[in-house]
């Protein structure tokens, strides 16, 4: 994702009126299936250099502030260097002040901002030795900017999902369910199928439905996967969402 000009103007704008000498903006997701994952969406000030040693050298997960991130709230807030929060983590955080020292970084603080489970969006402000010093720094306008700014990015990060194949569609749905959709799902099943589906959402395990209907708790197994195959589901939950036309979230 490419941020638009918008937000780099103003990124430039707070770096400028905040007393700052480097910015950063970027996405961590915690639930990646390669693992913990780090995606840079822009940079003001930040060398190439110091770039590929925090990502290639996965300094992001030894970052205090990165690390904070699970108390952070989905409404995103202003952590600063030494804030109270931050003190133990930082602390042992040897590889990012080792990190920080060798890039002559005077860390300000850090936006943080919980877009979803595990996945998060970081504005980084710093200074330099030589530069602004970290001191004079306007936290005030600091926090304010970077929260307008944070908007901007979870905006256009919605945007491009909504976008991407089949998003308007998916929105459409949880925006408006329908019997119609539901309707459509119990249509894609056969009799059986439906009657076990039935079942399921009146609370009967796979025990008392195989008694009910007379066939094996194996047999009621193997229909319930091809049931989840074709609602495109995982779980009972999920499943009777679906027939019942609610938005499922998995």
């Amino acid at each position: 994702m490419q941020v638009s000009r918008e937000i780099a103007e103003r990124s430039r704008n707070l770096v400028a009126d905040c007393g700052l000498d480097t910015l950063s903006i970027f996405i961590r997701n915690r639930r990646s299936a390669d693992g913990d994952d780090l995606r840079y969406l822009y940079h003001h000030g930040v060398s190439a250099e110091a770039q590929e040693a925090y990502q290639a050298g996965r300094v992001f997960e030894d970052d205090p502030f990165t690390r904070d991130m699970a108390a952070s709230d989905r409404c995103g807030s202003l952590v600063q260097w030494g804030d109270n929060r931050l003190s133990r983590l930082a602390g042992d955080a040897h590889r990012y002040r080792s990190f920080i020292f060798s890039h002559d970084v005077q860390v300000v603080g850090a936006w943080v901002q919980q877009v979803m489970p595990g996945f998060f969006l970081v504005i980084g402000a710093h200074c330099k030795s030589g530069g602004h010093h970290a001191a004079r720094v306007s936290m005030e306008r600091l926090s304010h900017d970077s929260g307008t700014i944070a908007q901007l990015v979870v905006g256009e990060l919605f945007e491009s999902v909504l976008y991407a194949a089949g998003g308007i569609d998916a929105l459409h749905h949880v925006l408006h369910p329908c019997q119609d959709s539901a309707q459509d799902a119990m249509a894609r099943l056969s009799p059986r199928e439906q009657e076990i589906a039935r079942l399921v959402g009146d609370g009967k395990q796979n025990k008392q439905i195989a008694h009910m209907i007379g066939i094996s708790e194996f047999t009621v197994e193997n229909h319930l996967r091809r049931i989840y195959g074709k609602l495109e589901v995982h779980n009972r939950t999920a499943m009777t969402a679906r027939l019942k036309g609610r938005p499922t979230w998995q």
